[in-house]
């Protein structure tokens, strides 16, 4: 996709060219022509498409601090710092899948997914209630997007997750202006590590802003039914240090 002004430098090339052969198109003619040549419309969308790009190119080229993006084709998404003067909050972030390059990795829009997560210690909400909250509009989003959170103890041992996929004000569909989100999950006294963040699932755009990880007051309600807690699988340990303990196995013939 070229810039702004590579395809302005295009159609002029494409002016000069053709006056040379005694054939007139005006300068918004040869604009056109030249966003035919990409497969799109007119200028009017190769301009708005290529200032978009532009902006990806400029997110890309940074990170936000503290935070994760993850995909399985983080490639066709745009994300990132983003302005919005009227965001909540200040600092805003977006994650948009490619309207263009989305449908070729993922034919199926409902397979595209990509996920903002941040990764903190549990510690200091031992035995309490947590809320994880932020503000969020979105935009033609097809299959929807919202906040989620997980607490983990061991490594592959869930306490608590939460995407609030069954509750009364839970994803968003479509375009809406900002609205916000919370979730509020229990942290056990053996959590490890607490995990949250934003998703978009299928097409469109969806910003965040203001994000809060707090300790919930007494009375916040769960966002969802708490998981039952299961034991924890026992740490492995150190064992037989003085190698005096066998297993007999099954003679072998040789």
């Amino acid at each position: 996709m070229p810039t702004v002004e590579d395809a302005k430098s295009m159609a002029r090339a494409m002016e000069g060219a053709l006056r040379a052969k005694n054939v007139t198109l005006s300068h918004g003619e040869c604009l056109d022509i030249v966003a035919r040549q990409f497969g799109l419309k007119d200028w009017n969308v190769l301009s708005a498409q290529a200032k978009r790009y532009e902006a990806t190119a400029q997110r890309r080229a940074s990170q936000l601090k503290g935070w994760a993006f993850l995909s399985e084709h983080p490639d066709v998404y745009d994300h990132g710092a983003d302005d919005d003067l009227i965001a909540p909050g200040g600092g805003t972030a977006v994650i948009r899948l490619d309207p263009l390059l989305g449908p070729r990795r993922y034919p199926e829009h409902s397979r595209a997914f990509g996920c903002y997560t941040q990764t903190i210690s549990a510690v200091p909400f031992h035995g309490k209630r947590v809320e994880i909250s932020g503000n969020l509009r979105c935009q033609d989003v097809s299959h929807g997007a919202t906040l989620w959170a997980r607490v983990d103890g061991m490594p592959g041992h869930t306490l608590s997750f939460d995407n609030l996929k069954d509750a009364s004000e839970g994803w968003l569909f479509g375009t809406m202006s900002w609205i916000d989100r919370k979730i509020v999950l229990d942290v056990p006294a053996d959590a490890i590590s607490l995990h949250y963040g934003f998703f978009l699932k299928g097409k469109g755009a969806l910003w965040a802003a203001d994000f809060k990880v707090e300790e919930a007051l007494a009375e916040a309600q769960f966002t969802s039914s708490p998981m039952q807690h299961r034991s924890a699988p026992a740490w492995l340990t150190p064992t037989n240090l003085q190698f005096s303990d066998v297993i007999n196995l099954p003679a072998i013939a040789l």
